[in-house]
């Protein structure tokens, strides 16, 4: 699980952003994978900020075809 900042970073995204409980595990996975990459076993409000980037350019691609 992600720190404190993370955590209600991450529900606030998830009500803004209507995700799913599919699409909060799978920004919350991207984000243990970034932390992975930041060889640090903690996930942090950083790599939850960096997952949700990724899915709204994923979001704004999709609406733009």
């Amino acid at each position: 699980m992600p720190d404190e900042a993370g955590v209600a970073l991450l529900r606030q995204a998830s009500e803004a952003l209507q995700l799913s409980a599919r699409g909060f595990h799978r920004t919350l996975r991207v984000a243990r994978t970034l932390a992975d990459l930041d060889d640090t076993e903690h996930v942090s409000r950083a790599h939850v900020a960096e997952a949700l980037s990724y899915r709204g350019e994923a979001l704004r691609r999709q609406r733009a075809a």
